[in-house]
């Protein structure tokens, strides 16, 4: 359905809405508590909200988007062209509080937080659900991991940058702070992000359509029941809260956890990005070929079981020497963590594909959005788990990291035996059947 070069333009405009999401998930908590002077618990509550802001804003936009008429504006089109620059001011305004407000007052500091967090959770469900609902709509099942995997290539590649920015930045903000020319350039930084992120929409939205379809009356509460009724949707949603919370805590302590196990500075934090996010990139062709062969279920799977054994190395990669532990880390730590990132897209792309071939309506929003309700509320949940495993001002706070690996394995491996139960593969064994019909027209 689509030529190359769109399946291109479609992947790449995740390549800013990710640099956003890489620099809040990692700065926003360091930064807020560092330089804007907020405390840990109030910082917590301020990230956990805007996680519950995204989880509902995602369903509500992804559901109007299903039921919207087709115009020349677009169902999903209108909610991209409007979400790109207001989910690049809510980014840009979240970063600039001093700017405005009084640093060092906990209540305004607070306020600005829950505001300007919760305004760009808002504003990502309301542009990127609309935009992740269409990729059903315009990809056949034979594309849709392929595009996936240009959606991901952009995703690792602006988490590269995000990372860098992030390492950057920190480590200035720490030796200077945010009053110093490195919060000058933050505040550059985060306008240039944003130009970033509202031109890499703009190639996929002037040679992308919309196809025309057909309105209908809709019913919420029917909606509701149509995707739960979807044993395997149900399946993996859970799943995926369960195996969230690992990753999620994981990621917001990666910059602890690169310290805990003796890297520092500009040149060691980049060293291990780019074995971890390369080897990422790199991963994707094997489980792209893989999961043709043998399923994304199992591909999934398999991923996952080589995160859970790299992940107790935290226990003791510190006492290796001359940071060769924290390198080998982050290179297999890579291996496996690619498949977070490859096949989510394409397993809610398939399920709102076969609903729709079913039921001959689309609600690939609603699949899409509904499925931001648990992530999000387990992605909150771990937001608040972490000052329960780590305090930088507690005495042993090094042992909080040095289990943070355990933990993390620990929830991934409860995801294992949900997956067991689903079946995300629908067109697969389809084409088995189709496959063995035709060598019997043979004979």
């Amino acid at each position: 359905m689509l030529s190359n070069r769109q399946k291109i333009f479609y992947g790449m405009c995740r390549f800013g809405t990710s640099i956003f999401m890489q620099v809040v998930t990692l700065a926003t908590v360091y930064i807020y508590s560092n330089h804007f002077e907020l405390s840990q618990d109030l910082n917590a509550i301020g990230n956990s909200v805007g996680k519950i802001v995204i989880a509902f804003s995602g369903f509500i936009f992804g559901y109007i988007s299903d039921i919207l008429p087709s115009s020349k504006f677009g169902r999903r089109k209108i909610f991209i062209w409007t979400g790109a620059p207001l989910l690049a001011v809510s980014f840009v305004m979240l970063f600039i509080p001093h700017m405005f407000i009084p640093i060092g007052n906990n209540t305004s500091v607070f306020v600005w937080l829950l505001i300007w967090n919760s305004l760009f959770n808002l504003f990502y469900g309301y542009l990127l659900t609309p935009y992740q609902s269409w990729m059903p709509e315009i990809t056949t099942e034979e594309d849709r991991v392929n595009v996936s995997g240009y959606q991901n290539t952009s995703n690792l590649i602006a988490t590269v940058v995000g990372l860098g920015f992030v390492f950057f930045i920190a480590g200035g903000l720490g030796e200077e702070g945010i009053s110093s020319s490195y919060g000058t350039i933050l505040i550059f930084a985060v306008i240039a992000f944003a130009v970033i992120e509202v031109i890499m929409f703009l190639p996929m939205l002037l040679t992308i359509e919309e196809r025309q379809v057909e309105k209908k009356e809709r019913n919420i509460l029917r909606e509701f029941k149509v995707v739960l009724k979807n044993k395997n949707y149900v399946i993996w949603f859970i799943a995926q809260g369960i195996y969230s919370i690992g990753l999620t805590i994981l990621l917001s302590l990666t910059l602890d956890l690169m310290g805990f196990m003796g890297l520092s500075g500009i040149l060691d934090f980049s060293i291990f990005g780019v074995l971890m996010f390369g080897m990422v990139i790199v991963s994707f062709v094997f489980w792209t070929r893989l999961s043709k062969k043998i399923g994304k279920k199992w591909s999934l799977i398999i991923g996952f079981a080589c995160v859970i054994v790299v992940l107790p190395f935290t226990l003791f990669v510190a006492e290796i020497p001359y940071n060769i532990g924290g390198y080998l880390f982050g290179f297999l730590l890579g291996i496996g963590l690619s498949v977070s990132y490859l096949f989510p897209y394409a397993i809610i792309g398939d399920m709102a594909d076969e609903d729709e071939r079913l039921t001959k309506e689309s609600r690939a929003g609603m699949y899409t959005g509904f499925n931001s309700i648990p992530l999000n509320i387990f992605q909150a949940l771990a937001l608040l788990i972490i000052p329960l495993i780590y305090d930088p001002n507690e005495p042993l706070a090094g042992v909080g990291l040095q289990w943070l690996g355990p933990i993390a394995a620990g929830f991934i491996l409860l995801s294992i035996p949900v997956l067991f139960l689903g079946n995300f593969d629908p067109f697969m064994l389809k084409k088995a059947k189709k496959n063995e019909v035709k060598e019997e027209e043979l004979l």
